[in-house]
């Protein structure tokens, strides 16, 4: 019996893997095949059914299985001959065959062989490996290689138990999945060298009396590479190798922390670590109205599919919080990096959106921003998250942060020094969540009537509407004047 934590947070990662890998789909393109026909996970699904349910899942797994194999194998077919031209010997059942090809290439052989139905374990293979071209093409490269690991996991299974196939075709496709597990094996253990390397020697150029912030930055980043993967479970590192990394990151922290802020940022460790991290500086997507309707484009690609609202009020003296507004959004005449707002569970963007569906949550949610825009000429973004949004229910993230402390108790330390803006409130979440590369957490607290809470530290994760909303009515918020972003 699967662990139904475990499946809910693989539910989770999923839904936002299928937003980036399924985003501007080319004409030959099917979409992700992950949720319908890798078994490892569709097995934890099916053990959430029961009765009918399972049952009509079950039908219609089979016919969506049948379905997307016979179009891979369509779709496929042009690319497959034009591909076999390049094969390194003449014998295409021998792994030696497929040496010259990469991953991407790999992917079009093991799509296009047909063998009228396949195996749990061949597809396995197949679906690993397109999720992790996908992500590797459009997402980030630190996921890319937490699944080019499953992928090698799964090419290891299918080679082990097809030690001598008796025909042909499965002749060539042990020869292709060997060669994929072949080039994981490299491609694996050539990474990782790569992020010991340059952590240490990005590191050792820290050293010197005068040192830039950037040379700084960049050291920090290779070093949190290095964190995240050994958080996520990629990399394991000895004890000695595990102090040091500690050791070196604290001491760069300490560094990022003497660092300056923009003139729009608040001084505070949160900031500094964004800042350093890049995060702070990248800008959201800003969009048309129509594309947050029910079946806008950008609504369509969303993992979230719901309308989130930020609301910000003018300080005194002040017409109105356009200004603000502008900042959150990148388009004032700055570009300024990110402001992190304060909030309970971490500094970063806070919205509102509605717990469940439909044109009321939206009512709901507005409503409950407005609470925080509650002056004349407040402002008020309209937004969602996007396919680059990494998203995770806070609670939970407060059990995985033990894990940092146990890893990383030095680091740990410097981040929990950040100071909190109310009593209970924990401003060092999000760099925490960082840490394990989520952008996004999550109140979906059962006290909060019709609304939960997203605090967001990476506005790439954010599609904007163009449209800002200015308020002119305290006893309407239904009254409001706009100017475009």
């Amino acid at each position: 019996m699967a662990d139904k934590s475990i499946f809910k947070q693989e539910k989770m990662k999923l839904f936002q893997f299928e937003a980036t890998a399924n985003a501007g789909l080319k004409e030959n393109q099917t979409a992700l095949a992950y949720r319908d026909l890798n078994a490892n996970y569709f097995k934890m699904e099916k053990e959430e059914l029961k009765g009918d349910k399972l049952s009509n899942w079950e039908k219609a797994h089979a016919e969506r299985k049948k379905s997307i194999e016979k179009a891979w194998h369509d779709n496929t077919g042009n690319e497959v001959k034009e591909l076999a031209k390049r094969g390194a010997t003449k014998n295409n059942k021998k792994a030696e065959y497929y040496a010259s090809f990469s991953l991407k290439d790999l992917e079009v052989f093991i799509k296009n062989s047909d063998r009228g139905g396949n195996s749990d374990e061949y597809n396995n293979v197949a679906t690993d490996l397109e999720l992790y071209n996908r992500i590797k093409e459009k997402g980030n490269p630190l996921e890319a290689y937490s699944l080019l690991l499953k992928l090698k996991k799964s090419a290891e299974i299918y080679v082990q138990e097809r030690k001598s196939p008796n025909t042909s075709k499965g002749k060539i496709r042990k020869a292709i999945i060997s060669q994929i597990l072949t080039k994981t094996t490299e491609l694996i253990e050539s990474q990782k060298i790569e992020y010991l390397q340059k952590a240490d020697k990005l590191f050792g150029e820290t050293l010197e009396d005068e040192v830039a912030d950037e040379k700084v930055n960049e050291a920090f980043r290779a070093h949190y590479d290095l964190i995240y993967h050994v958080l996520n479970g990629n990399i394991e590192l000895g004890t000695e190798e595990l102090e040091k990394l500690d050791c070196n990151t604290e001491a760069l922290l300490k560094k990022v922390v003497k660092a300056k802020v923009d003139e729009n940022q608040g001084n505070n460790i949160s900031t500094k670590f964004f800042n350093a991290l890049g995060w702070s500086a990248n800008a959201p997507r800003l969009v048309e109205n129509r594309d947050l309707n029910e079946n806008g484009s950008e609504m369509k690609k969303s993992p979230l599919k719901k309308k989130m609202f930020h609301a910000m009020n003018p300080l005194e003296g002040m017409e109105d919080a356009t200004s603000f507004g502008r900042q959150l959004a990148g388009t004032s005449k700055d570009k300024g990096r990110l402001f992190y707002g304060l909030g309970r569970f971490g500094k970063g963007v806070y919205t509102s959106a509605g717990k469940g569906e439909g044109e009321q949550n939206d009512r709901d949610a507005e409503a409950n921003s407005w609470g925080y825009g509650d002056r004349m000429g407040a402002v008020m973004l309209v937004m969602t998250l996007n396919e680059n949004a990494r998203m995770l229910p806070y609670n939970e993230m407060i059990e995985k942060a033990r894990l940092i402390n146990r890893k990383f108790r030095r680091v740990n330390r410097m981040l929990e020094q950040e100071r909190s803006s109310k009593a209970g409130y924990m401003d060092y979440l999000t760099m925490q969540a960082a840490l394990f590369g989520y952008n996004t957490l999550i109140d979906k607290h059962p006290g909060i009537e019709n609304v939960d809470y997203y605090v967001t530290s990476d506005r790439k994760a954010l599609s904007i509407s163009k449209e800002m909303r200015i308020r002119t009515d305290l006893n309407n918020f239904d009254n409001w004047d706009f100017k475009q972003l």
